[in-house]
């Protein structure tokens, strides 16, 4: 497999040109970075360059910065090259670029490339469908590494998702709390964001009723799960018609 990789020097871009140097079947053939600069392949600093330089390649895989959301769009639909898209933060006009873009092409959006955090937000849709009308309350705590920018992180987003899927009654979306207020009502989800240190990323989701609390929670040992994950996932794309896919697909059709 035949991978440009965006976001080539950043953490998980690093990571990433680590797992491929261990397989045997998959190589990156260039790089997109601000710096431009790599030694085992060639590196640009913008689409532009990187479609004068008529790269072959068979997937794009996504570990850069929302900024880069809309050229990677225009430059993979004219290229028609898929995208793992492992990048999160995206606003709703960025998302709505994404959703057209797959009519082109095969996307995979996932705010978390990994495994576990896929099989993850499967139960907590089943928790919520059993738990919810019993009248368990659901928060959700994430942590991450200091230097992380955006919050809430994807991945609490999409468990938040697939909470708010199972539940038909309108649901407020609380971000923290703070102050003096009314008691918590039962139809609302609690987002916390916690920050610090080297924290790689952790996320929590509790039940609790006044009896009994269900907590289910995901922690990464290392930045290679994503990586792995990331992998799975653009050899799904390699067969995947034109669409907008998550882990969950790659999952079904390993």
């Amino acid at each position: 497999m035949r991978i440009i990789l965006v976001g080539a020097n950043g953490a998980m871009g690093q990571t990433l040109q680590h797992l491929v140097t261990q397989t045997e079947n998959d190589e990156i053939v260039a790089g997109i970075h601000a710096t431009g600069t790599s030694e085992d392949f060639p590196c640009f600093t913008n689409f532009d360059d990187l479609c004068l330089a008529n790269i072959e390649a068979d997937v794009i895989i996504d570990f850069s910065h929302v900024s880069l959301t809309e050229a990677l769009m225009e430059y993979a639909v004219t290229q028609q090259l898929p995208i793992m898209l492992a990048t999160t933060g995206q606003n709703e006009a960025q998302e709505e670029r994404i959703k057209h873009a797959s009519h082109s092409i095969p996307i995979l959006n996932a705010h978390n490339t990994s495994i576990g955090v896929s099989v993850m937000e499967h139960i907590v849709g089943e928790m919520t469908r059993l738990l919810y009308p019993l009248g368990y309350d659901i928060e959700i705590i994430e942590k991450h590494h200091r230097f992380k920018k955006d919050a809430p992180s994807g991945t609490a987003v999409m468990l938040k998702n697939a909470s708010l899927n199972e539940i038909d009654d309108a649901m407020k979306v609380i971000h923290g709390r703070s102050g003096l207020g009314e008691e918590r009502s039962h139809n609302e989800i609690g987002i916390h964001a916690i920050r610090g240190g080297n924290i790689v990323g952790e996320h929590t989701v509790i039940f609790a009723n006044n009896e009994e609390t269900l907590e289910l929670t995901h922690r990464a040992g290392s930045k290679d799960i994503f990586a792995r994950g990331a992998l799975m996932g653009a050899t799904f794309l390699l067969k995947a018609s034109p669409g907008l896919y998550s882990m969950a697909d790659a999952l079904k059709n390993k």
